[in-house]
C-alpha cells in the first residue's frame, strides 16, 4: 500500500489514535500477527475462533508499528480505534484505489471466475506487475486486502469478485471502483440464496451497473443470460465465445500439455497454448486476450503471457496417479455447468481409454439440487462414462440417473471416507479418473488417495 501515517488512516478511517506517534508511517497491513511485515498495520478481528485484540502485542513484536482495534486495550504500541475494523480496511483500500490510475479489472461468474482471473493476470503482466486476487480473496474482507497489498510497480488490478446475496458485488465495486468488467457466465451456484438464474444473473450484473460510461464490459456471447443482461452496462460490451464475437477460437486441439487454438480477436489471430483443459478455458482465456487487446496489449504477447499463466490449484490438473491412472483434479468446487464441462474434459484426455468420474454432493442449489444431479448423472450416461463413484447423500440422485440411463458402473458412497477405500479395487490400469464436487466435500483427499501409495 501507499506509506501513509498514523494520522491519515485515522483520518481515512474515522477513527481515534489512543496512543502513538501521529507521524508513524504504516507501509501495509496484516490481519494474523504470524504474517506480520515490518512497517505493518495490524487489524484486531473479532472473529468465531479467536479475537485479534488478543494478538496485538505478538503483532508488535514481529514488526508491527501499529494496530487497529475495535475496542482499548493494554499494548505497546500505536493504536487506532474504530468502531468497525471491517469498515475501516474497506474504506483504506478505497482511498488507495482512489489513488491508482491505471485499469482496474472486476472479474465474477458463476464458474471459472478464478481461472478467468488468472489468465487475465496473465495477460496484463505483458505491461508490467499486476495486482491479482489470491487465493479465495474475493470477499468483503478479500478484496479490500488485495488492494491494499498494491505496490508503486504495480499497473493494473485484476481483482476476482464473489457473491454470496444481493447487492454484495455492488458492495466489492464501491471499493473497487473498476474500470472494466468480465462475467464468465451464468449458472445455479448460490441458487439456493436468490431463489433463481435470473436473480443470479441481476446479481452479477452489478458489476455491469457499477462500470463507468468510459468502462467496458467483456461477457460470454455462449450464455444466454449474459445477452440480457448486457443492456445494464452503461459503457462499451463486448462479446467472446466459441464461434462467434469480437474474439472467437479456431482450430481447439486437446494435448497431453493443456489446449491449443487459434485466438481470433478483433481482426487479429495469434496461436494459444493454455496450460489447462476444456472448451470453457477457451472461452475464459479469449475473453482475458479481448480485454487486453481493448487495453492496448499485443495479441502475440499476451498471447505467450497465457501459456505461462500459474493456474489456481485444483482446478483442472492433470496428475499421474497409482497405476497409470491420469487423475484430473479439478476438486476445488462444483455446480452442474462446470461437472459437465469437467466430463466434456475427462473425454478429451482419456481418448479411447477408460473413463472414469469421482464426483461428489454439488451444494447450494436449493429447489434445484434434485434436478441438477440428475442432470449430471444423464450426461455421464450420455457421453459413455465407464464408471461413475458417487459421494455423499445428494450424489445418490446422480447416481440412480446415471444408472437408470445405461451407465455400465455405478457405485455409490455415504462418504469420501468408504469412497476412497474401494477405489483401487473399481479403477482399472491405465484409467482417465475425474474428480470433482463442492468445496465443503474436500474431495482433495480423494485426489491425494489417488496419487499416493495406500502403505504410505
Amino acid at each position: 500500500m501507499t506509506p501513509r501515517t498514523i494520522r491519515e488512516i485515522a483520518q481515512v478511517v474515522e477513527g481515534d489514535i489512543l496512543q502513538g506517534d501521529p507521524d508513524t508511517v504504516v507501509s501495509g497491513v496484516a490481519i494474523d500477527s504470524r504474517q506480520v511485515l515490518s512497517g505493518d498495520l495490524f487489524v484486531a478481528f473479532r472473529g468465531e475462533r479467536a479475537d485479534g485484540h488478543d494478538f496485538v502485542q505478538t503483532a508488535f513484536r514481529q514488526g508491527a508499528v501499529a494496530a487497529l482495534v475495535g475496542r482499548r486495550l493494554d499494548a505497546d504500541g500505536p493504536l487506532i480505534q474504530v468502531a468497525d475494523p471491517l469498515v475501516a480496511v474497506q474504506r483504506l483500500a478505497a482511498r488507495e484505489r482512489q489513488e491508482f490510475s491505471g485499469p482496474v479489472v472486476g472479474v465474477t461468474g458463476s464458474n471459472g471466475k478464478t481461472s478467468t482471473k488468472d489468465l487475465l493476470a496473465a495477460v496484463f503482466s505483458v505491461s508490467g506487475p499486476c495486482l491479482a486476487t489470491t487465493s479465495n480473496q474475493n470477499n468483503e474482507l478479500g478484496l479490500p486486502l488485495t488492494i491494499l497489498g498494491r505496490a508503486a510497480t504495480h499497473w493494473a488490478m485484476v481483482l476476482e469478485m464473489g457473491m454470496r446475496g444481493p447487492g454484495q458485488i455492488r458492495q466489492l465495486c464501491d471499493i473497487a471502483q473498476p474500470t472494466a468488467g468480465i462475467i464468465t457466465n451464468i449458472g445455479h451456484s448460490h441458487i439456493e440464496l436468490l431463489g433463481s438464474q435470473e436473480n443470479i444473473a441481476r446479481t452479477k450484473a452489478e458489476l455491469l451497473e457499477s462500470l463507468p460510461a468510459n468502462g467496458v464490459a467483456a461477457l460470454c456471447r455462449d450464455d444466454p443470460w449474459l445477452v440480457r443482461m448486457a443492456e445494464r452496462c452503461r459503457g462499451r460490451v463486448v462479446w467472446y465465445g466459441l464461434h462467434a464475437g469480437d474474439a472467437w477460437a479456431r482450430d481447439i486441439r486437446t494435448t497431453p500439455a493443456g489446449t491449443r487454438f487459434i485466438a481470433c480477436v478483433l481482426g487479429e489471430q495469434a496461436e494459444v497454448a493454455l496450460p489447462t483443459y476444456g472448451r470453457h478455458n477457451v472461452r475464459n482465456a479469449l475473453g482475458a486476450l479481448l480485454l487486453g487487446a481493448l487495453h492496448g496489449l499485443p495479441l502475440s504477447a499476451a498471447a505467450a503471457r497465457v501459456a505461462q499463466a500459474r493456474m489456481s490449484s485444483g482446478r483442472l490438473t492433470l496428475r499421474h496417479g497409482r497405476l497409470g491412472w491420469r487423475v484430473i483434479d479439478d476438486s476445488y468446487n462444483a455446480s452442474p455447468a462446470s461437472v459437465t464441462a469437467g466430463i466434456d474434459t475427462l473425454f478429451d484426455l482419456a481418448e479411447d481409454g477408460f473413463t472414469a468420474a469421482v464426483l461428489g454432493d454439488m451444494l447450494e442449489l436449493g429447489a434445484y439440487e434434485r434436478e441438477g444431479h440428475q442432470e449430471v448423472g444423464r450426461y455421464l450416461a450420455e457421453r459413455g462414462i465407464d464408471c461413475l463413484v458417487a459421494i455423499g447423500p445428494r450424489s445418490r440422485e446422480m447416481a440412480d440417473a446415471a444408472r437408470a440411463h445405461g451407465c455400465p458402473q455405478v457405485h455409490w458412497f455415504a462418504d469420501k471416507e468408504q469412497a476412497m477405500t474401494a477405489l483401487d479395487d473399481l479403477l482399472p490400469q491405465g484409467a482417465c479418473v475425474l474428480v470433482k464436487g463442492s468445496r465443503a466435500m474436500h474431495l482433495e483427499d480423494v485426489v491425494a488417495r489417488l496419487l499416493q501409495d495406500p502403505l504410505s
